[in-house]
């Protein structure tokens, strides 16, 4: 089975890249390398880029790269049904991909040996204080309000017109593991598939990929994690105060606990900043939640599934 590292990047094709460059600013990533054909934007994170902008006279979605953990896994991905060959990777920081086909027909590449690059500085996590316990003595806690500046890409969500045939390739093909499956009813097949990365006995994020039934196979979402919660409330505030409308946000969702806020691009295209989200390793238990409107949140602005789910369709 794959040894998938993380989730490493995702491509988007956009017909107007310096729109996008000056949204993409405004969310928080950081240049990192532009031609006149792309725009690689990076996080604050190691990896070289999180997010690559194609010129296209059509927007639309392009790919959704994951590291694996080694060169042995990238020569084993290649025999693999529909594989392609190794091939070296023409961007910054180098490195070789295979690329897959997922059953929506979604390129999905698998890259290794890409250049680590060195990362940026962030401002420590605040520290905080509860009713019952104090950890912050005489200190102030002064976030600047700013773009929230993101670490790296946490998980993309997916919709599908076959759940079950994507999962099972999500899950026999990358080795991805459920976490939670959202059900119309306990005796049917999930409508909905949070899937989170096989690491063994280390932590990770309660979901890289997910899935929902739609009625065309699109992309929903990429998600980026930011520091913490002054961030994401800071970072709203100043993409509203730069003519940017949030989709919706912020708020925290039930599965996964992540605070949210998402936006739409100048392309239409959502992209979410999280924090706070939950950790599972290999032997943490499937959660099973009935479809309804309140699985999709705890707290936050009101919103239904129909509405959040049906909101960006974009082959």
């Amino acid at each position: 089975m794959l040894r998938i590292k993380d989730i490493n990047h995702v491509v988007y094709r956009h017909p107007d890249l310096d729109a996008v460059e000056r949204f993409l600013t405004d969310f928080g990533l950081v240049v990192a390398h532009r031609t006149d054909e792309r725009l690689y934007m990076r996080g604050a994170g190691t990896i070289p880029y999180v997010y690559v902008a194609e010129r296209s006279h059509m927007p639309s979605f392009a790919a959704v790269a994951f590291a694996l953990e080694s060169a042995t896994d990238l020569v084993a991905a290649q025999l693999l049904p529909g594989a392609s060959k190794v091939a070296p990777i023409g961007a910054p920081g180098g490195g070789q991909c295979v690329t897959l086909t997922d059953p929506a027909g979604r390129s999905v590449q698998l890259v290794h040996g890409i250049e680590a690059v060195e990362p940026i500085p962030m401002r420590p996590a605040l520290t905080l204080n509860n009713a019952e316990e104090k950890r912050r003595f005489g200190d102030v806690q002064r976030a600047p309000r700013a773009p929230a500046q993101v670490l790296r890409l946490g998980h993309i969500a997916l919709g599908v017109t076959d759940v079950a045939r994507n999962l099972r390739w999500y899950t026999e093909v990358l080795g991805l593991l459920p976490s939670d499956f959202i059900v119309e009813t306990q005796n049917e097949p999930p409508v909905a598939a949070f899937l989170r990365l096989n690491r063994g006995d280390a932590w990770t994020d309660h979901h890289t990929v997910a899935l929902f039934h739609a009625p065309e196979d699109h992309v929903h979402h990429a998600s980026f994690e930011v520091q913490d919660l002054d961030a994401q409330f800071h970072g709203n505030a100043w993409m509203v105060s730069q003519g940017w409308t949030p989709v919706w946000g912020v708020g925290r969702h039930i599965l996964g606990s992540q605070i949210f806020d998402y936006w739409r691009d100048p392309s239409g295209n959502i992209i979410e900043h999280f924090t706070d989200g939950d950790l599972y390793k290999h032997d943490s238990p499937l959660g099973v939640t009935p479809a309804s409107d309140d699985s999709l949140y705890q707290w936050g602005p009101p919103m239904t599934v129909e509405r959040f789910l049906g909101g960006a369709i974009q082959l």
